[in-house]
C-alpha cells in the first residue's frame, strides 16, 4: 500500500469520528424535542452513504491516475497547452508591417524629444498606426510609392484634364 493510500484511509476514518461526534451532538441542538430523532436518522442515513461515495471516487481517481497510459496522454495534454503555436509567415510579415507603421506614426505624432505632441493621445497614436498599416497593406505603404515624410513627389502620368475621360 502505498503512502497515498495511508493518508485516504485516515482521512475516511478522520470522517467517520467526525460522523459519530456529530450524531452524539445531536441531542445538543436547540431544536424542538420532536423534531431530533427525524434529523438523527437523517444524519444517519445521509452521512455513510456521502462518506463512501467521496472516498470510493477518490480511490478511482487515485487508481485512474496510476495507469499509465493516462499519464501519457495527460503529459501530452498539458505539453501541448503550454507550446505556443508556430506563427505563419503571413502573422510574421504583418507584426513586421505593424512594426513599420507604428514607428512611422510615432514620428510623426511625437516631438524630436519623444514626448508627444499637443492635443495628441496614445490612442491617436494607435489609430494612426492602424491607417499606416491599411495603406501599406493596399500597396500604398513606404515601401509602395508612397512619398515619405520629409518630401518628394510622384509626378502626374497624364495631365489632370486631358479631355478624354467622362464627366
Amino acid at each position: 500500500m502505498s503512502k497515498i493510500d495511508d493518508v485516504i484511509n485516515r482521512l475516511e476514518r478522520l470522517t467517520n469520528d467526525v460522523n459519530q461526534v456529530k450524531l452524539s451532538l445531536i441531542g445538543l441542538l436547540p431544536v424542538p424535542p420532536v423534531a431530533k430523532p427525524a434529523i438523527r436518522r437523517g444524519v444517519e442515513g445521509l452521512d455513510p452513504i456521502l462518506t463512501e461515495l467521496y472516498f470510493d471516487a477518490l480511490r478511482g481517481g487515485v487508481d485512474l491516475a496510476r495507469d499509465p497510459r493516462v499519464q501519457e496522454s495527460s503529459l501530452k495534454a498539458i505539453q501541448s497547452a503550454t507550446m505556443p503555436r508556430p506563427r505563419s509567415a503571413a502573422q510574421k510579415r504583418n507584426d513586421k508591417m505593424q512594426s513599420t507603421a507604428f514607428k512611422m506614426a510615432n514620428e510623426r505624432l511625437r516631438t524630436k524629444s519623444g514626448a508627444l505632441r499637443k492635443g495628441v493621445k496614445q490612442s491617436d497614436i494607435a489609430k494612426r498606426a492602424q491607417k499606416e498599416l491599411k495603406l501599406m497593406k493596399r500597396g500604398r505603404g513606404k515601401a509602395g510609392g508612397r512619398p515619405s515624410p520629409s518630401g518628394g513627389t510622384k509626378k502626374r502620368k497624364s495631365p489632370r484634364r486631358s479631355g478624354g475621360g467622362k464627366r
